[in-house]
């Protein structure tokens, strides 16, 4: 059963995006190419903050498919599962320029405005798990993450582009 809840992440939601040390958590990205397919990317805590309840930023890689979706549309879906139920959250987004991140390269930086919320549960069935990934390197991405969540969160994006 889907119910909306509004153009605020949920709590939970929030709390999923705001721990620095949710290792192996993953957020669906779905955007739409130019070919009008819908195309996944799999996004860690490394690469997506919570900065309150309306906001997110997202740190992505600069070339990759979902950079050049979201740039032509200003529109992605992600997709998450907490708290044994599945939320889709819908994003309107825009390009905020390419921001060099000590530790952790260069990333293209995107503002999302949450459009709307919504939770998957039934009354039968519990989600147990949503994608889940261990790290193979854990201490450089660890420091990555930190690095790339510590610039996204400091960004001032009121002047248009990251920085180069």
């Amino acid at each position: 059963m889907s119910r909306g809840l509004g153009d605020a992440l949920p709590a939970e939601l929030a709390a999923a995006l705001a721990a620095d040390d949710n290792e192996g958590f993953t957020v669906m990205l779905m955007s739409v190419g130019d070919d009008d397919w819908p195309h996944l990317s799999l996004l860690s805590v490394g690469e997506v903050v919570a900065m309150d309840a309306r906001r997110l930023r997202m740190a992505l890689w600069p070339g990759s498919t979902a950079v050049r979706n979201l740039t032509r549309s200003g529109r992605g879906t992600l997709g998450m599962v907490v708290d044994e139920a599945s939320y889709t959250v819908r994003v309107e987004v825009d390009a905020r320029g390419v921001l060099a991140i000590a530790d952790a390269g260069r990333r293209a930086v995107f503002e999302a405005r949450v459009v709307e919320s919504r939770a998957d549960v039934a009354p039968y069935a519990v989600i147990d798990t949503g994608i889940r990934f261990h790290l193979t390197e854990r201490e450089p991405a660890l420091t990555r993450w930190a690095a790339t969540r510590e610039a996204l969160r400091g960004l001032d994006t009121s002047g248009g582009a990251a920085g180069r």
